[in-house]
């Protein structure tokens, strides 16, 4: 990649298992051992060399634009605010505004060191989509992944069961944007498994521990990972 690369974060989702937990703070906004989750995954961005970044909130989530306009990550920003029918739309208008080239997108809630981002980044096989893959999971429905751990490529999305899971950090090629799909995608994770069946070449990288902050359970993990990191650091 030429220059510094640019990078995009799926935020709109509702937060609905936290919601469920009595948790009324707007999902990006929830703190991790004292930094919002949208804060670490913009702060992980910029320290690893990433330039720009496109973030996509809910129309309901004005409260996490303001937030990230009035806290600098150092990065270029672009906020798209719009309320989506799926994670693939919040996907597909990131992927389009992030333009030609090949790009980051995480989710939110998908919370790692900074030099993960790099391994996918500079991931070296040529590859439509590279997937970030993780042994630890915790999610009560995983996307599994077969691949081959030596060539890095992804034979199948979505097996009944496996030893790697989709991370929630993907690096895409503008070409899978640049026609509108045929079809309307409920998820992320149907469009990824189609993806995959069409014959895009898809590449896996195994990374560390990524924590999955889905509901209230998990950030404990998630906060004792970052307070060791500080540690160590």
């Amino acid at each position: 990649m030429k220059g510094k690369p640019s990078a995009g974060v799926i935020a709109a989702g509702e937060g609905s298992r936290f919601r469920r937990s009595g948790v009324a703070t707007a999902k990006p906004l929830i703190p991790v051992g004292g930094l919002p989750l949208v804060g670490h995954v913009l702060r992980n961005f910029s320290l690893a060399g990433i330039g720009r970044a496109v973030v996509i909130f809910n129309e309901s989530e004005e409260d996490c634009v303001r937030w990230v306009r009035r806290n600098p990550s150092g990065l270029e920003l672009e906020i798209i605010v719009k309320s989506t029918k799926s994670s693939f739309e919040s996907f597909w208008r990131v992927g389009r505004a992030l333009g030609p080239g090949d790009h980051l997108i995480s989710t939110v809630d998908a919370l790692c060191a900074p030099e993960d981002l790099k391994k996918v980044l500079e991931e070296p096989g040529p590859a439509d989509l590279v997937l970030g893959l993780t042994r630890r999971v915790e999610d009560e429905k995983p996307l599994w992944v077969e691949w081959d751990a030596v060539t890095g490529a992804v034979s199948r999305i979505g097996p009944p069961a496996g030893r790697e899971a989709t991370a929630g950090i993907y690096r895409v090629s503008d070409s899978l944007f640049r026609e509108a799909p045929a079809e309307e995608f409920p998820s992320l994770r149907a469009w990824l498994k189609r993806t995959a069946e069409a014959g895009a070449k898809v590449r896996g990288v195994l990374l560390g521990d990524v924590f999955d902050v889905d509901d209230p359970s998990d950030l404990k993990a998630a906060e004792d990972f970052f307070r060791r990191a500080k540690t160590s650091s």
